[in-house]
């Protein structure tokens, strides 16, 4: 206003003071944007608020000053002269003036605010590192939406920059995981709790704002918000709003599939069904956390059991996945034949790692939950084919071996379930008459390597095989399984008392079947030896062994699935010799004593550890060597040019383990009930002790 032109005031002799005097004034107003006048009264309403402690005193006296120029200044000399320049009015200019100080002071206050937030934030996640708040002011989470409130009276985390977003996300992850720990153990910090029950009873709408980061491209941020959720979840358990549920499961049946939407529901649900109980590590016994607990800390016990019982929340998701089920399926069988992108794979391995993850043993879902996920499987097996790109390819494999769970479930089981027998039927089918092992996309690009999460990178040794043998494993046990289980399903038939002895059909039936899985096993066999480097006379049941020597878990399931599959086939005196040698499970087992290099404690370590089957591999080999004796020790000498043949060594393993197991019997240090191994294994050592008087 200051730098306004000079103007000419037109000599008008009838307009009196009092009119001339308007006239100005209505001039000046005319000049005074809107947008001024709106940001004016938004900031003084802002600023009666004193978010952050600024005093008001100056801002008031500004307001009275203000007004008394306004009363002051109303009128103005009646005389004026040609090419006199109007100064500005006085209440415009004092306007002008407020306006400014409450600019500068808007932005003081914004970085006074940072400032705040990151130090609150700081505080916060110190006391969390030391699993404590009690030391920690109350309301400390309400302090961080201090000046983040829009027009509508919401926060608006989304506009928070990246660095503090993410902080504030990482806070409320560390918050959710010490509750959970804290949980487990029996006792919370009632501070921990108090913040968590802000959480959940939704103060400042924090889950829907949560919920909305699921939009941003953020990678890091679209990661974290969503293990926030899964969490707050976890926690929350059925005492969540059904809307949230909701929206996190609509991005899933949209018309318009969101990529990054429909991960993001994704991972959350797959995150709450994998969870499981927190195990204690050792760095987390109370010797290890007196260090940094805070001392007076005030905690609240928990004994309900369930308390940190996760059902209530996977069976609410699960039931409400149910109804969607048949529409995703559809989305990923269309994905997965046009899974030319990168987004598209992502969309299907993360649907896959979910679909195992539902139907895997370790979430502890209902069976009766969990049965409508068991359709739709005999479509994946039909698209088995090198069009699909490898990691597809093996995660549908995986969720194949996750169905056909031989060595935790179904060779526990006296009856099969119908949806796995027929899974297994169909693998052993298009194996034997529609060549799906030549389709398995195991070749790769000379000097690269595959890694089973990465995909295919670089590999800096030049002899690097092209072989990518996690997809060849993955094959194969899932080919063994599915006959162990077509073995186990025929010999349940063959039990049934209903089927009387001369009963020819059946018989010819089960004959169809033995020499179905005869082809399919010299199929494997065969297919085995074009991929890998073996001598072609090399035995199935050694081959077997060399290809699983890095993977534990695999190599127990396939040795359990070859000694079922082995007796099965000697229990209906099947015609088919040449199937004893290429499953002979005591050259199994020999082979594997030579990979172990003859340790007792390594199998004293796979007896203890229970993430492998190697108890139950155990406790059927040690049965079939008592059983058949006689066997065990013509098929040690099989082959074997040495004056001491390989019973003595095997043999000496076993005595080995038996002493160490006695050991810690004795000191009441076993972690389970392990008398049916010792009973065997003493059993067999007498047999060996036979033997010797006997040669």
């Amino acid at each position: 206003m200051s730098s306004e032109p000079r103007k000419k005031k037109p000599k008008r002799t009838d307009i009196d003071e009092t009119d001339e005097a308007q006239h100005l004034e209505a001039l000046h107003l005319s000049n005074v944007n809107e947008v001024d006048l709106t940001l004016n009264a938004v900031n003084l309403e802002f600023s009666k608020k004193n978010y952050l402690g600024t005093s008001d005193s100056e801002l008031d006296k500004s307001i009275s000053e203000s007004e008394h120029n306004d009363s002051d200044n109303t009128s103005f000399p009646s005389t004026q002269t040609e090419n006199v320049s109007i100064p500005p009015a006085p209440n415009i200019s004092s306007y002008q003036s407020i306006v400014s100080i409450q600019q500068a002071s808007s932005s003081e206050r914004s970085e006074t605010n940072i400032t705040v937030q990151d130090s609150t934030l700081s505080e916060f996640q110190q006391s969390l590192i030391k699993q404590c708040l009690c030391g920690v002011n109350e309301t400390v989470l309400c302090d961080l939406f201090v000046g983040q409130r829009s027009s509508s009276g919401a926060i608006s985390i989304v506009d928070w920059p990246e660095t503090r977003l993410l902080q504030f996300l990482s806070n409320l992850q560390l918050l959710f995981d010490v509750f959970l720990k804290q949980n487990n153990k029996g006792f919370i910090c009632s501070k921990i709790v108090a913040n968590c029950d802000m959480i959940l009873f939704n103060q400042y709408n924090l889950i829907e704002q949560i919920i909305s980061l699921s939009e941003t491209r953020n990678g890091f941020v679209h990661y974290l918000s969503a293990r926030v959720l899964s969490s707050f979840l976890i926690i929350a358990k059925t005492d969540i709003n059904n809307e949230w549920l909701e929206t996190i499961l609509g991005f899933l049946t949209t018309e318009n599939l969101n990529y990054l939407n429909f991960n993001f529901a994704l991972e959350i649900i797959k995150r709450v069904v994998e969870w499981k109980d927190i195990e204690i590590h050792v760095l987390e016994e109370p010797d290890a956390q007196d260090a940094i607990r805070n001392v007076d800390c005030v905690t609240k016990s928990f004994h309900d059991s369930e308390s940190f019982d996760t059902s209530s929340i996977k069976g609410l998701i699960i039931k409400s996945l149910e109804s969607k089920w048949p529409e995703l399926i559809s989305k990923i069988q269309s994905l997965i034949v046009n899974n030319s992108s990168i987004d598209n794979q992502m969309c299907i391995l993360t649907f896959l790692a979910l679909w195992e993850r539902i139907i895997s043993v370790k979430a502890n879902l209902s069976v009766i939950d969990i049965k409508p996920f068991y359709a739709h499987l005999e479509y994946f097996v039909q698209i088995l084919n090198n069009n699909i790109s490898s990691l597809v390819y093996k995660q549908l494999l995986s969720l194949f071996n996750e169905v056909l769970c031989y060595g935790s479930t179904l060779a526990l089981q006296d009856m099969v379930p119908d949806d796995t027998c027929q899974l297994a039927h169909l693998v052993v089918r298009y194996v034997k008459d529609y060549r799906l092992l030549d389709s398995l996309p195991y070749r790769r690009e000379p000097g690269s390597t595959v890694n089973s999460f990465v995909g295919t990178i670089p590999s800096t040794e030049p002899s690097q095989s092209n072989v990518d043998k996690t997809l060849l494993q993955k094959m194969v046990l899932l080919v063994l399984k599915s006959i162990a289980v077509t073995i186990k399903e025929t010999r349940s038939d063959s039990s049934d008392s209903s089927v009387g002895s001369d009963d020819y059909d059946f018989y010819q039936d089960m004959q169809l079947i033995e020499r179905s899985i005869r082809d399919v096993l010299k199929k494997l066999d065969a297919y085995l030896k074009s991929c890998l480097d073996f001598h072609p006379e090399t035995p199935f049941c050694k081959m077997m062994v060399h290809l699983f020597n890095d993977q534990d878990n695999y190599l127990m399931e396939s040795m359990v699935c070859t000694l079922d599959i082995a007796v099965g086939v000697s229990y209906r005196n099947a015609v088919f010799q040449d199937l004893a040698v290429m499953l002979n499970p005591v050259h199994s087992f020999i082979e594997f004593l030579k990979i172990v290099n003859h340790e007792s404690d390594v199998l004293l370590d796979y007896l203890v550890d229970s993430e492998t089957c190697f108890l139950l591999y155990l406790l059927r080999f040690l049965k079939f060597i008592r059983r058949n004796w006689a066997k065990f020790v013509r098929s040690c000498s099989e082959g074997n040019t040495r004056r001491n043949n390989e019973l003595d060594d095997t043999m000496t393993v076993l005595i080995r383990l038996k002493m160490q197991i006695n050991r810690l019997v004795s000191r009441d240090l076993f972690p389970y009930n392990i008398s049916p191994i010792l009973r065997l294994l003493t059993v067999c050592e007498n047999l060996y002790d036979g033997q010797d008087e006997f040669s």
